[in-house]
């Protein structure tokens, strides 16, 4: 699912994300977030942290600008697909 392209260059590997890929990523974890059973609040935990290890995967192997595009389309998504639970997350912190 994610699309990631090696170059080696001195023995070390560097991942880039496909940016098109991060914001697909994106969009897809905000409508997994956006149709969990909103009355299941472990199934509806289980969706926002899927979602924040996905932008954590992008983070931790130095991929920034992907996280920013995974990032901002999730929210730009879930406030498109479901503004009250969008709200509800970004809105009370």
């Amino acid at each position: 699912m994610l699309a990631i392209t090696c170059s080696c260059g001195n023995g070390n590997e560097q991942q880039v994300a496909d940016p098109d890929d991060a914001v697909a990523r994106g969009h897809e974890a905000a409508w997994m977030v956006s149709h969990a059973d909103h009355n299941d609040t472990i199934a509806l935990q289980r969706a926002i942290l899927d979602a924040r290890a996905i932008h954590d995967e992008y983070v931790l192997t130095g991929q920034d600008d992907a996280a920013k595009d995974f990032e901002q389309a999730f929210i730009d998504s879930l406030r498109r697909v479901d503004p009250q639970l969008a709200q509800e997350i970004f809105d009370n912190h």
